[in-house]
């Protein structure tokens, strides 16, 4: 009987050791810059998104400096940023995140797009550095 009770609290240390696999290491730091990002918004924070990002980014035709325009128009426009339903699939040094994301105005409008979409996607893919993950968009070449 002791020998059970010994396996069992054994069993019980060994299960909650809060040991996590690198895919949920790369989850939890690709949703923190997600929540960076909403931080950031509410703020106003142009320079705080913006360090977010590669400097290497390229989507859609758009470098790091287009962007960043992108970016000051959302913050002129809209109140409030919110990201939902995240799913994030890391692949090596890469990740593509899928997610909702909605832009609300100051008068109570707002405009919802799935990501990564036609139309943005902006945030949607994530290359991993020595210093950690950056936003770099679809076209991004390793430098």
């Amino acid at each position: 009987m002791r020998n059970i009770i010994l396996f069992v609290i054994v069993f019980f240390l060994l299960s909650c050791s809060g040991t996590s696999s690198p895919e949920d290491v790369t989850k939890a730091q690709i949703l923190e810059i997600i929540d960076a990002i909403e931080a950031s918004f509410i703020f106003n924070d142009l320079p705080g998104i913006m360090e977010n990002y590669h400097f290497g980014f390229l989507h859609n035709g758009d470098n790091y400096s287009l962007e960043e325009e992108v970016w000051e128009q959302r913050l002129n426009n809209y109140a409030e940023i919110d990201f939902s339903e995240i799913n994030i699939e890391p692949v090596g040094d890469f990740a593509t995140v899928y997610f909702i994301m909605t832009l609300y105005d100051n008068d109570g409008g707002s405009v919802v797009t799935q990501e990564p979409s036609d139309e943005n996607g902006d945030v949607s893919y994530f290359y991993r550095e020595y210093d950690g993950w950056k936003i770099c968009g679809k076209e991004f070449s390793v430098p």
